[in-house]
């Protein structure tokens, strides 16, 4: 081999330079020989176990993924359904309260059976048997 020195620096030159693209890289279609043909090959071999192992580490985020959306979206479902029985049960007490306004009797009817007999209490003079028969059906009613 022959050797330039320039300065300090010894250069060896090569035989027959190698090809290079414009970017200073050796084309992937050059064959090579020897040592650096085994080289080349090692190094195309850990990329492919570096890509293959960074694929299966995608698809294994991938899948953990997918599966807590899966989840998140059953919780979802969930609370969908909670919040319009929530929202029923409002409007249904809503309604009785509006009832409750309007309609004097069930104030009558919500307390409990003392209260009820002690408003009568006051007819007992008149009709004792009328009393009763009120109280139960009243009763019934609110049963």
């Amino acid at each position: 081999m022959k050797q330039l020195q320039y300065g300090p620096i010894h250069i060896h030159l090569c035989r027959r330079p190698a090809p290079t693209i414009a970017t200073g890289r050796r084309p992937k279609h050059l064959a090579l020989v020897g040592e650096e043909a085994i080289k080349r090959e090692k190094r195309r071999e850990r990329n492919r176990q570096a890509a293959r192992k960074l694929k299966e580490r995608r698809q294994c985020i991938e899948d953990e993924l997918n599966q807590q959306l899966k989840e998140l979206q059953g919780e979802h479902a969930n609370l969908q359904n909670y919040l319009q029985q929530l929202q029923q049960k409002k409007q249904d007490l809503q309604r009785e309260i509006n009832n409750f306004l309007h309609d004097p009797i069930d104030k009558l009817l919500s307390n409990d059976n003392q209260n009820v007999t002690l408003f009568f209490e006051q007819y007992l003079d008149e009709d004792f048997a009328l009393l009763f028969d009120c109280i139960d059906v009243l009763e019934d009613c609110v049963a």
